[in-house]
């Protein structure tokens, strides 16, 4: 047996903590943000959390849902002269916008006038325990001291107790206009209880962008990110609005996502192949089709999952009792529908916890409102 010379070793070393410091001179390091800062982009500012605080604090610079905006905003400014009560639920698929329409009204409301009073709620807070009974206690009361108040809530389909909250908030207002935001299958599932509570005054929903508002949402988006003038090539805004299909958290999440690959795959920024691996990565290749061929069964699964409010997600014992199927038709469902990326598992022990792959929801929620609206 031939034994290794140590002295060879410790030679080795050397040349590569020797390379590794040439690899260093010259720039050449792995790091994604000293990458970033080499293509002159901001690396503070490349993350999805970033972008969308950067654009709710600067609304101004976001593109948004004009006609919805010009909605709600003829609302806003009819309720302070007809002294009443009035609702607007918005309606539409994750991702879609909603919540930064909401930063956007409440934004554009305060800088036109002072006199206006706002209040921007998160519905999930509303069933929490505060310090002296709930959080929908003490935003009732702070609504009972506001003169014709514009509330907006956001995520209404997550709080279990909505009627309820909704019939609280408002007995604590003589006028005012409410903003509500849902997702189409948690809308359909409290429509009833949202008339008894808060009948609406009309109804908003949200569609995609067009190709013309996906070039300007990625223009603006490089604008934010980048130090210099950066301009994505025609061939990748093109691939971008394909696979996102013009729903704005995509488009966000495929732009920030796409350096990263270009990064990984020593690619330059705007390479379109970029984005093709990031799309094959968030599972968006071919998104709708595969969402069309699913069977009525997996849907109906998915369905009970997104219309459940839990954050962590649905366990299959839930599922079996919600849908009075058998625990191995569940489990069978839920395993073909991990295996095609439409469902993420989350363990807990011996508990199994089961969510929509949040890339493929909008389109999921989009064929779920299709067939009701067929069956309707």
């Amino acid at each position: 047996m031939e034994l290794m010379d140590p002295g060879n070793d410790d030679e080795d070393k050397k040349n590569r903590f020797r390379e590794a410091f040439e690899r260093g001179q010259q720039g050449r390091v792995g790091s994604y943000e000293v990458w970033l800062s080499d293509h002159e982009f901001q690396p503070e500012q490349a993350s999805y959390e970033r972008l969308t605080e950067y654009f709710q604090n600067h609304p101004e610079k976001a593109v948004n849902h004009d006609d919805a905006l010009d909605e709600i905003g003829e609302y806003a400014g009819f309720v302070t002269r007809q002294q009443d009560v009035y609702h607007t639920p918005v309606i539409g698929p994750s991702g879609i916008g909603k919540t930064q329409l909401l930063h956007t009204v409440v934004s554009f409301l305060t800088e036109l006038s002072a006199d206006i009073d706002t209040k921007l709620i998160d519905a999930t807070a509303l069933g929490k325990k505060a310090d002296d009974g709930f959080f929908l206690d003490e935003f009732a009361h702070d609504l009972t001291e506001l003169e014709t108040p514009i509330v907006c809530i956001d995520d209404c389909g997550l709080d279990k107790r909505i009627e309820t909250s909704l019939d609280e908030l408002r007995g604590a207002v003589d006028s005012g206009l409410f903003v509500t935001t849902w997702t189409p299958e948690r809308w359909a599932v409290n429509r009833g209880r949202v008339q008894d509570a808060l009948p609406p005054s009309n109804e908003i929903h949200l569609d995609a962008f067009p190709r013309k508002d996906t070039d300007e949402t990625l223009r603006i988006i490089f604008e934010v990110l980048s130090e210099n003038e950066f301009t994505l090539p025609s061939e990748t805004v093109d691939r971008i609005h394909e696979l996102s299909e013009g729903i704005p958290r995509l488009i966000h999440t495929l732009a920030l996502e796409s350096l990263q690959e270009a990064f990984r795959k020593e690619l330059e920024p705007g390479d379109v192949a970029a984005t093709n691996s990031a799309a094959d990565r968030l599972h968006l290749v071919d998104a709708s089709a595969r969402v069309q061929d699913l069977s009525e069964s997996k849907l109906t699964v998915l369905k009970q999952i997104l219309q459940l409010p839990n954050d962590r997600g649905v366990q299959p014992g839930t599922l079996v009792e919600e849908l009075h199927r058998d625990k191995s038709t569940i489990s069978y469902h839920l395993r073909e529908l991990s295996d095609g990326g439409f469902v993420e598992r989350d363990r807990e022990g011996r508990r199994a916890f089961y969510r929509v792959t949040e890339t493929l929801e909008p389109f999921i929620q989009r064929r779920i409102n299709q067939e009701a609206e067929f069956d309707g």
